[in-house]
């Protein structure tokens, strides 16, 4: 999982000017997402890893909410 404080390694990659969308734990939506795009990435040939890790990560936004809350997004 990456946090604010560790960094991410995709904003890395990314170009200066590339959009980047950023989905927070205390966004209601978000584990559902999160593990919407895995299944389409599985689907569309991703490696296995990468959707683990997304799955993995959609568990702990899960595990946040329930220890610090969420809502809608602002």
């Amino acid at each position: 999982m990456a946090t604010k404080t560790e960094g991410v390694a995709c904003f890395d990659k990314a170009g200066p000017d590339e959009p980047i969308f950023v989905l927070r734990s205390t966004d209601i939506l978000a584990p559902e997402i999160v593990r919407e795009w895995a299944f389409r990435a599985r689907q569309a040939g991703t490696p296995p890893e990468k959707v683990v890790e997304a799955l993995n990560l959609a568990d702990e936004m899960d595990t946040w909410q329930i220890e610090h809350g969420k809502k809608v997004p602002d």
